[in-house]
């Protein structure tokens, strides 16, 4: 037979169950579930046999306080006795057009990096999980005149608006709206707790967690997410989680723990659990346009982009940003050349230029091209 690569249908939703089952370790005698909203898969078949299987998602992610859309790859498998065949390179290759008429970015969570790499994805984040003991958040700082209450349906409208005004500055998280969110911020009641913290009546934060088994020193809480306005906010949640601590010794909190270690004395712990995300740029002056910059950066940098699988990013480019505002725009030969890999890594403000060098992503110092350095991008949703 000879292999075809075409998207998948509702023909095709039992064997990518299957596929996806058996890759990564799930139950096989659970139903098939359908694809999940906003969600397109493609595979590639020998005759009718599912070899290898992919899906994209329909995402909007904060970057410099701006929503930019974002294909999501998710789902990659290829069957173990089809494996050593290059499927999954060719696979995800394939959608990088369906990727660019997504959103100028993608983003997925990596099994392999090593998979990715050749194909321009980079490291740029990681979604940790930390064990915390429960006492050690009852001394968060002062609340002040923040109270506690448990969140109702009718303040769902106040929770997505404290997510929005988090998510624009926080780089890395997705907005939650669109059509891989069908509830919108309903979502977020589905945690067996969701504490909203309140100041003369107004919203300025909420917490989200699940209560777990048991009770004792083995019980543990899961924190979904901490949203404060303010250190008196996120200071009041804080102190109601650790109330638990007579009947649930931990919490595994997920996401980054350095603003909880800010607010409390006791250290932070190192991650129990880390899952690191890549990023690559497949539109690259889209990429420039659709995130925000800061007002107050001035700069313009050429560079020559080396995509071999993105052909219409070949070639010299020059970069300008003026008025929070960035464009790319094609330029005369010479400037040296940018790994797409780079690119990404700039863009996400995750390294400078100097790495990039070190590393060979970077011909050689370009003035004016260190972008964001330093910033640390948070995404909590996995897919």
């Amino acid at each position: 037979m000879t292999e075809v690569l075409r998207e998948l249908g509702p023909q095709d939703r039992e064997q990518a169950w299957s596929l996806g089952t058996l890759a990564f370790g799930g139950d096989p005698a659970e139903a098939a579930q359908p694809p999940p909203a906003g969600s397109r898969a493609w595979g590639v078949l020998d005759g009718d046999r599912l070899l290898a299987k992919a899906s994209l998602r329909t995402y909007d992610q904060w970057w410099g306080g701006r929503a930019v859309p974002m294909a999501g790859v998710a789902g990659v498998a290829v069957h173990p006795l089809a494996r050593g065949r290059g499927l999954a390179t060719r696979l995800v290759r394939s959608l990088l057009g369906p990727m660019r008429s997504v959103g100028p970015i993608s983003v997925l969570f990596p099994t392999a990096p090593g998979i990715y790499r050749p194909l321009g994805w980079e490291l740029v984040g990681s979604l940790d999980e930390t064990v915390l003991p429960t006492s050690a958040l009852r001394d968060a700082g002062e609340p002040g005149q923040v109270v506690v209450r448990e969140a109702e349906h009718a303040d769902v409208p106040a929770l997505a608006a404290l997510w929005g005004a988090h998510g624009r500055g926080t780089d890395g998280l997705l907005t939650r709206v669109g059509s891989s969110f069908p509830r919108g911020a309903v979502h977020v009641l589905s945690h067996d707790v969701v504490a909203l913290a309140e100041r003369a009546g107004r919203p300025v934060g909420y917490l989200a967690y699940d209560r777990g088994r048991g009770y004792g020193p083995r019980s543990q809480l899961s924190v979904g997410e901490l949203v404060g306005s303010d250190p008196a906010a996120s200071s009041a949640l804080l102190r109601s989680l650790g109330a638990w601590d007579a009947v649930a010794g931990t919490v595994l909190w997920r996401g980054p723990v350095a603003e909880v270690g800010l607010l409390v004395r006791a250290t932070m712990p190192p991650p129990e659990r880390s899952q690191r995300w890549m990023l690559r740029v497949t539109d690259a002056p889209g990429a420039i346009a659709a995130r925000g910059w800061p007002a107050q950066l001035r700069l313009e940098a050429a560079f020559t982009l080396v995509d071999p699988d993105v052909p219409a990013h070949e070639g010299p480019w020059q970069l300008s940003v003026a008025d929070g505002v960035g464009r790319l725009e094609r330029t005369h030969p010479g400037p040296p050349r940018l790994h797409v890999r780079g690119l990404a890594l700039l863009w996400s403000g995750v390294a400078g230029t100097g790495v990039l060098q070190r590393t060979g992503l970077l011909e050689h110092d370009v003035p004016g091209l260190d972008l964001l350095g330093g910033r640390t991008p948070c995404l909590l949703d996995y897919f």
